[in-house]
């Protein structure tokens, strides 16, 4: 027996179709996966794929040809997540939501553990969220009235004033503290809610503006309800308008509420 002998015994023309046919099922396969990437990216309008991430990397999850279902069904959850993520911004809702309901939020996408993107859950997921859109707007008062800080004079521990000051406005690097600045925002939605305005946009909410400012070299951020003097510390000096005062008596009585014994505590006591 010689080399040729070897060769043809191991069929040599059926292991060359054979390779053919893979090639055109992975080929096939690949089209479908980058169509798949597409119609992602349309839906979610992200610079990347979350479907080539999960068959690449896995963000923390596996991907198995052995267990096909299984891989679909991890990364439909990877991409229902970022489905809900884009359905929430681009609809809008988000800025009835308050900072805390929006961190809970993020934090759910950044998971992976939303519920499945179907017409359901999104119906009741809207549902929810607009029912307790008050609560939540509340709820952003009241975390606001946390963070005030109360070393300072110009502060009401009982209440907000017409002149407050707010820490960490500015990190220790000088730049927006984002975690501020949505507090900052749920206040600015509320006010919003009672003048009867429309909410503003989250993408040009208060960690915008006040950015805005520090690249032109501005230490006072102008609102249409406040104004609000940076300094290097970090502290935000913020004085609410005159028309913008009776406003303030709603979000009082917001605190009120939640604190029945604070206000009555307190009588006699101004703001300054």
């Amino acid at each position: 027996m010689d080399s040729t002998d070897l060769i043809l015994t191991a069929s040599v023309a059926t292991m060359l179709q054979r390779r053919a046919d893979l090639r055109r099922k992975i080929t096939q396969a690949f089209d479908l996966l980058a169509d798949a990437r597409k119609i992602e990216k349309t839906i979610t309008g992200l610079g990347y794929s979350t479907l080539e991430s999960f068959l690449t990397s896995g963000r923390g999850y596996y991907f198995s040809l052995r267990t096909l279902q299984e891989s679909v069904d991890r990364a439909m959850k990877q991409l229902d997540a970022q489905f809900w993520a884009a359905l929430i911004n681009q609809s809008g809702i988000r800025a009835i939501m308050s900072t805390r309901k929006q961190s809970d939020f993020d934090n759910m996408v950044s998971n992976a553990d939303t519920p499945p993107f179907e017409m359901e859950y999104i119906k009741a997921t809207f549902v929810d969220l607009y029912e307790k859109r008050q609560e939540m707007m509340e709820d952003g008062v009241v975390e606001m009235f946390h963070r005030l800080s109360w070393d300072y004079r110009t502060n009401n521990p009982v209440k907000l004033g017409r002149k407050i000051i707010i820490n960490y406005v500015l990190d220790s690097w000088g730049t927006v503290n984002s975690g501020t600045a949505n507090i900052l925002d749920d206040l600015v939605r509320i006010l919003s809610i009672y003048n009867g305005k429309p909410i503003p946009e989250h993408r040009h909410g208060m960690y915008f503006q006040v950015s805005s400012a520090l690249r032109e070299d501005r230490k006072v951020v102008d609102t249409d309800y406040f104004t609000m003097k940076l300094y290097k510390k970090g502290t935000g000096h913020i004085q609410f308008k005159e028309a913008v005062l009776p406003l303030l008596d709603q979000c009082n009585r917001v605190i009120a509420r939640r604190y029945p014994n604070a206000l009555p505590a307190m009588q006699g006591r101004e703001a300054a």
